[in-house]
């Protein structure tokens, strides 16, 4: 949970898959009794990386400086660079989105034709043939 930090790239792979990458800062935040003010607290920077339609999504909804919440798989490397040993955190991330407590959102569905396979669509009731549905699994007896 942070802010967007950089410009939101979006490039492909060798392969042609999109991916996108961008910068997230989040700065703690804590009440100081004493001056009865909120002061900052040490900040993150993390790398985000998200792939395919999570890449176009997030190229197309987010602009440096955004509420963002990411969600994904933590990765922290070490390296050196001048005789100096750093450290880079990286998100390969499976979700991103605005983060509401501080912004709104006007979320727009892509069409399921363009992006999931038909396999992977779930059922339109409104297109069965009156044929009765099965049980929820919830409801069947083992």
């Amino acid at each position: 949970m942070g802010n967007v930090a950089t410009d939101v790239v979006l490039r492909n792979a060798q392969d042609g898959s999109p991916f996108v990458g961008f910068g997230v800062v989040s700065t703690e935040r804590r009440f100081d009794k004493k001056t009865e003010s909120w002061a900052d607290g040490n900040k993150l920077f993390v790398w985000v990386t998200g792939w395919r339609r999570l890449a176009n999504g997030a190229a197309a909804s987010l602009k440096k400086g955004d509420p963002v919440i990411v969600n994904g798989r933590l990765q922290v490397d070490e390296y050196e660079k001048d005789g100096e040993k750093r450290t880079v955190v990286k998100i390969d991330a499976n979700a991103i989105g605005p983060n509401l407590a501080f912004c709104t959102a006007d979320a727009q569905r892509t069409r399921a034709d363009d992006v999931i396979p038909s396999y992977l669509r779930s059922v339109d009731l409104d297109q069965l043939s009156g044929d009765p549905l099965p049980p929820p699994l919830s409801a069947v007896a083992v």
